[in-house]
This record gives structure tokens, C-alpha cells and sequence, in this order.
């Protein structure tokens, strides 16, 4: 009986770390610290501290939920990759069913939050991030380096998420902060995609520009 219940404690906690594996934790708090910095530049200080605190959270629902998508569709690639294969799906830790139902989830109460606390426009902008990053950013990983454009809107739109969470409206100041941080998404991408070059090629992913190798070319 002991040794029972010690295997359900011992499971439970494996699927649990897994659970939170999936969410990218680290990604999840930069994508929510996104959404809180340009909804503290929009109010200029002057804060809705449950707003705020709603927003972030949302945040990072809503990346939780596009990473675990992403996951989802990858999940026979990432067996491929030494950087992947002890992903909870691969590893069959979590079934295809039990990450559907909390990305679902995470999706959903995101969705519910911004739809109470914030305004339409957030809550359009946020389903858009996460069809452009979960049904054409991961495809096109596959196809060549538009993938890295593709990625780079949902990828700068955090900021201006919470910009228009704070006002309602996309305006100038908005637009540059998104210019900037869709800049940014580049050099963060190809950085990456080089690295893991090896890895992606395994999973036959080409998102390195100039011929998709890693040469000097892709390096500067």
C-alpha cells in the first residue's frame, strides 16, 4: 500500500515537471516581462496594478500555451535533436492528448483574462501572435529563412500587446517599440539557428540566410 501510493506520488511529480517543462518557463517570463514593460511605458507610471498583474500572467499563459503547440507539431523532430529529445513528448512523458488539453488550457484562460481585464484589440492581437507562431512560423522552420520573418511578428509583439492593453490604440510610440524589438528578432533567430545548426539539420530545419550554412557569411 505504501509503495502504491509513493509510485502515484513519484508519477505525479514526473508529470508535473513535465507540465512545466512544457510551458518554457524562461521564455514564458520573458514574453510576460515583455508584456509588462510596455504596458508600464504606456501608462507612464500611472498603473492599474491588477491590470498589470493580469497582463502578466496572461503573458505568459499565452506563451506557455504557443511553445506547447509547437511542441505538439515537433514532437517527431525533436527526437532527432540532442537540444530536444528529453522534451516531455519525446520522451513520452506526456501524451500528445495530455499537452492538447493544457495547451488548451493555457490558452483559454489567457484568453478569458485579456477579454476581462483588457480590451478587444489585445485579445485580436493575441490570438494572431499565436496562429503565426503555432500554424506559420513552425511549417515554415522546415521551408527556408522566411520562417525567421514569419517569426519575428509574434515574436515583437509582447511590448506592443501591453502598450495596448494600457490604451486601446496603436499608436506612434507603439510602432516604434515594435519596430525595435522586430529588429531585434533577426540576429536573436540566426544566433541560435547557428549554434544549433547540426541539430536543425537533423530536423531539417533551414532558417540560417546565405545558403542556409554555417559559414562565415551566416556568422557576421
Amino acid at each position: 500500500m505504501v509503495a502504491h501510493e509513493e509510485n502515484i506520488s513519484i508519477s505525479t511529480a514526473v508529470k508535473t515537471r513535465a507540465f512545466v517543462q512544457l510551458l518554457k518557463p524562461r521564455l514564458s517570463m520573458l514574453v510576460a516581462f515583455s508584456c509588462a514593460f510596455g504596458y508600464g511605458l504606456a501608462t507612464r507610471g500611472d498603473v492599474n496594478w491588477l491590470v498589470l498583474t493580469v497582463l502578466t500572467i496572461a503573458g505568459f499563459l499565452l506563451s506557455g500555451a504557443s511553445v506547447t503547440i509547437n511542441q505538439i507539431m515537433e514532437r517527431d523532430l525533436d527526437k532527432l535533436m540532442e537540444r530536444t529529445k528529453t522534451r516531455p513528448l519525446p520522451t513520452g512523458r506526456l501524451t500528445v492528448q495530455e499537452a492538447t488539453y493544457f495547451a488548451a488550457a493555457c490558452a483559454g484562460a489567457a484568453l478569458v483574462l485579456l477579454s476581462v481585464y483588457t480590451n478587444w484589440l489585445t485579445v485580436a492581437l493575441s490570438v494572431l501572435s499565436m496562429v503565426l507562431y503555432c500554424w506559420v512560423y513552425t511549417p515554415l522552420k522546415r521551408v527556408g529563412p522566411i520562417a525567421v520573418f514569419v517569426g519575428a511578428f509574434p515574436g515583437a509583439l509582447p511590448p506592443l500587446l501591453g502598450w495596448i492593453a494600457a490604451t486601446g490604440a496603436v499608436t506612434h510610440e507603439a510602432m516604434i517599440i515594435f519596430g525595435i524589438q522586430f529588429i531585434w528578432q533577426f540576429p536573436h533567430f540566426w544566433a541560435i539557428a547557428w549554434v544549433a545548426d547540426d541539430d536543425y539539420k537533423k530536423a531539417g530545419f533551414k532558417l540560417l540566410p546565405s545558403g542556409g550554412g554555417k559559414d562565415f557569411n551566416t556568422a557576421i
